[in-house]
């Protein structure tokens, strides 16, 4: 981007002395005029504007970044978006099958047995939208991809750029905000899981079926529950494309502050000028 605003300060130094007063009219004319034809330059030689074929270049550098990470980060979360939803659509069928073995027994042994069945249903069908939902879904990054290469086609420009630097920011955020809710629901998994295998083996009229599907039920939530919490602590896709394009990407021309210092030389005597550009 170019420079918003330039400042210039210009610090004179008398090294030699002279009259407070030119000692006529046309003196001080001819120390005015001889003054501003020497400094006038060198505060042009100062005062520059970034060339925009900088700007131009670093536009195109942070595009092609950009383009790549936006296309690794799609691929990477629609191949974990499938992954869940197998997970989803395996876990919740399972539970569903022992939770209707548990409520479709003629005479079921025991409120235990009933309790269970319940129990895998409900959690059989949670499981099962969710795995659902998930392979449905188009995913935000998806959608995103292809109205970036729609814009490359017709080429990029700086307000379209930041445009989607934005929503790459954005998506960090909410897959994070989404991997933190799924850390903690997959610790309560795992907690419930403990609890059906600790409290199984109390009830006094649970018979052995009972006591099997607790125990592989039990099993099942606590290492799933245990493994999904672990899974959780690493980054998603958009959460690394926007760290790797903070680190990657050159910033744009005008965004920092520049200055620099010239001689001024005059008849009536010397300083210093500084220019500076932000």
């Amino acid at each position: 981007m170019r420079p918003t605003s330039t400042w210039l300060l210009t610090l004179t130094l008398l090294w030699a002395a002279a009259p407070t007063t030119p000692a006529s009219a046309e003196d001080a004319i001819t120390d005015v005029s001889e003054t501003a034809e020497v400094e006038a330059p060198v505060a042009a030689a100062v005062i520059q504007e970034e060339p925009d074929v900088g700007s131009r270049d670093a536009l195109v550098y942070n595009a092609e970044i950009l383009d790549e990470l936006l296309e690794r980060s799609t691929k990477e979360t629609i191949k974990e978006q499938k992954f869940a939803a197998a997970a989803g659509i395996l876990g919740g069928g399972i539970l569903l099958g022992v939770g209707s073995w548990r409520l479709i027994e003629n005479e079921p042994d025991s409120q235990y047995s009933r309790g269970l069945g319940v129990m895998f249903m409900t959690l059989g069908m949670v499981d099962l939208t969710a795995g659902v939902f998930a392979m449905t879904r188009v995913a935000h990054e998806k959608r995103r991809l292809d109205r970036w290469e729609r814009v490359r086609e017709d080429g990029i420009t700086e307000l379209e750029l930041a445009h989607f630097e934005g929503e790459l920011q954005a998506a960090h955020e909410t897959r994070e905000g989404e991997r933190l809710l799924v850390r903690w629901v997959s610790f309560t998994h795992a907690l419930a899981g403990l609890l059906v295998l600790a409290y199984t083996p109390i009830p006094d009229g649970t018979t052995q079926n009972d006591r099997v599907s607790g125990y592989v039920i039990g099993a099942i939530f606590t290492v799933a529950g245990t493994a999904t919490f672990a899974a959780s602590f690493r980054k998603t896709p958009s959460e690394k494309a926007w760290e790797q394009y903070n680190m990657r990407k050159i910033p744009t021309p005008g965004h920092e502050f520049t200055w620099g210092v010239a001689p001024s030389i005059s008849r009536r005597g010397a300083g210093l000028s500084f220019g500076g550009t932000f």
